[in-house]
């Protein structure tokens, strides 16, 4: 484990600290407002007379609320001026709080609040010896301060893995973290270093030297071991608008800015405000907000992943592939009767997004919705036709919705499975061209609007390798898609992921019911969340997240149940074998899912202008 003193001079100094948050109390307070909450607000689409005030109180009440901090203890990391802990006392009922600041201006500010049983200490995270557990962690844009401009991606990581652990330890069992994070997003690493152009200049030089902010994967790889992702969100449009919101009210009182600060100080910040909108708006920086629970067990890792030693994206030949075609057929062609018989009509084998409350949904309309969902998210906003691919087809059903409902007029579905290949032909959908073909083979002709792919990513890595050698094999499928789609294109992506689940380096070794499930799907391997992240990050922008494992259950629930009643037809189709191995499968998955050892990850991803180093 990293010592707390070699972690303290990772981060940015106590004297960087105090060069920023230390300038004057009164400054900040002309363009923050009278709570001096400094990081964005959450604002409401399409309402263009929300205040800075309301979009502040908003995002408060969001953390409050998915924290559930109603008679808890919480720890603010990185408290600012007391905003949080304040609202969450006095509006939110949380019982007691602490919070931790380097600055000795915003700790005197805090405490001058008097709220009642909280407390705020002049100290860093890596010192922090709570004398109990807490029921919540928050840590609001305090993240870029852990890891100093000057280290390399290894050496952030190894921050942010230690700041988690450490924050895991200090919460109870089932403990909430709430995060709001500035990572690096259409500029990597190399670029955000110092000479490499006149934002970073600032940033590093007058307002916050020495800091840097996180990739979202490498703060992935923080927190994976230690905690489950229930929520997360991308508004990058909220920073414009709270950048803007900070701008006018900053002009507002420029000559009092003046006479606190300096002239100098003032330039400074004008073109700080000017540049931090602009670099929001055009993606280089994006904000997320993430919600995060305490695992019950830390995650075990046969590989320790680092950035630096995830081996290039190169051609199919460099790595080891996927499942192969023979493996897939032993899932997938059984027999197209037995699948109709617990699938429905759809033959759709994915995932359905089940609406809140519906106690006797249908399964078609619920996987309908999953698919009108996506597609609203990934096609262009304009009228079609548009064209499309989807990876891993199955029986064609997304493709079939797509042409009725969506306008997607030409379509391309790839299967290795005969049996789907052959439904289709006799099934077809209009416009749509099916292939016989691995991913890896793949030459669209021309290029797509939106791509496609639902229940297929846990075939395109081979259970047994390690996961530099996983990430490698997702990078290259992200790469592809990235050179398949149009400008603005976007991906939509579903997959089974492990989540509470250990990883291994060796076939199988997941505990009985994954093993058992995993032997239905041999070669095959469900990722994990940090390698689905390091694989897209350099050609994509994550535009949404989602974790629903309950979906996931409920389907497998319905399909159990599906196939119960149909067991006598089932068996004349597939035997009475394929049944029982397929009723214990469905059952030992929903379990699964219930239980987070497996979660359903729900991803739209914007293509790159660039590919990001």
């Amino acid at each position: 484990m990293t010592s707390s003193k070699r972690l303290a001079t990772m981060g940015t100094s106590p004297r960087a600290i105090m060069h920023h948050y230390d300038l004057s109390d009164d400054f900040f307070r002309i363009w923050l407002g009278p709570d001096m909450g400094y990081s964005c607000g959450w604002w409401e689409a399409g309402d263009d007379r929300d205040s800075l005030a309301r979009a502040q109180h908003r995002k408060l009440d969001f953390f409050a609320d998915r924290l559930g901090v109603r008679g808890g203890r919480v720890l603010d990391v990185g408290c600012g001026w007391g905003a949080l802990l304040d609202r969450f006392v006095r509006v939110h009922g949380a019982a007691s709080g602490v919070g931790l600041t380097l600055s000795p201006g915003q700790a005197g500010f805090a405490a001058g609040r008097n709220v009642p049983e909280v407390s705020y200490l002049l100290q860093n995270w890596t010192d922090h010896e709570p004398d109990g557990p807490y029921d919540a962690v928050t840590c609001i844009e305090a993240t870029e301060h852990f890891a100093s401009e000057t280290l390399r991606p290894d050496e952030k990581v190894e921050v942010y893995r230690a700041f988690f652990q450490r924050a895991a330890s200090w919460l109870r069992p089932g403990g909430r973290m709430g995060l709001q994070l500035i990572c690096l997003d259409n500029v990597g690493h190399a670029g955000s270093r110092a000479g490499r152009g006149p934002f970073t200049r600032l940033i590093l030089g007058d307002i916050f030297p020495e800091s840097m902010p996180a990739s979202l994967s490498e703060l992935v790889l923080g927190w994976e071991t230690h905690f489950e992702l229930d929520e997360f969100h991308d508004h990058p449009r909220h920073y414009q608008r709270t950048f803007r919101a900070w701008t006018l009210a900053y002009r507002g009182q420029e000559t009092l800015a003046r006479a606190l600060v300096g002239p100098d100080a003032c330039r400074s910040y004008a073109r700080y405000f000017a540049v931090g909108e602009a670099v929001f708006r055009l993606r280089e920086h994006s904000l997320y907000r993430v919600i995060l629970t305490k695992r019950p067990e830390p995650k075990t890792w046969a590989v320790t992943v680092r950035p630096s030693g995830i081996p290039p994206p190169t051609d199919r030949a460099g790595h080891p592939a996927g499942a192969s075609a023979r493996a897939v057929r032993a899932h997938y062609d059984v027999s197209n009767s037995f699948y109709e018989l617990w699938l429905g009509p759809s033959m759709m084998y994915s995932s359905a997004m089940w609406g809140g409350g519906e106690s006797r949904a249908v399964l078609e309309d619920a996987q309908q919705r999953k698919i009108d969902f996506f597609a609203s998210r990934v096609l262009p906003p304009d009228p079609g036709p548009w064209r499309a691919l989807d990876v891993g087809c199955g029986w064609g059903w997304n493709l079939r919705r797509l042409a009725e409902a969506h306008r997607v007029a030409s379509a391309t579905g790839l299967t290795l499975s005969r049996a789907q290949f052959d439904y289709l032909g006799q099934h077809p959908v209009p416009g749509t061209d099916i292939r016989l073909e691995d991913w890896n083979d793949h030459d669209p002709g021309e290029l797509y609007d939106a791509i496609f792919s639902f229940g297929a990513f846990e075939h395109f890595a081979r259970d047994g390798t390690t996961g530099p050698q996983r990430i490698a094999i997702y990078r290259r499928f992200f790469r592809s898609c990235m050179e398949w789609l149009a400008p603005g294109g976007r991906l939509a992506l579903e997959t089974i992921a492990h989540d509470g689940a250990p990883d291994t380096d060796a076939p199988l070794g997941r505990g009985p019911l994954g093993d058992f499930v995993l032997s239905l799907y041999p070669e095959s391997l469900c990722p994990h969340l940090s390698e689905i992240v390091l694989g897209f990050e350099p050609f994509f922008e994550i535009e949404l997240l989602r974790s629903d494992p309950g979906d996931f259950a409920r389907t497998c629930r319905v399909w159990l149940t599906a196939l119960r009643e149909h067991e006598r037809e089932a068996a004349a189709v597939a035997g009475e074998q394929a049944v029982r191995q397929f009723r214990r499968y469905l059952a030992a998955s929903e379990i699964q899912f219930r239980t987070r050892i497996v979660t359903n990850y729900r991803l739209v991803l914007h293509r790159r202008p660039d590919v990001r180093s």
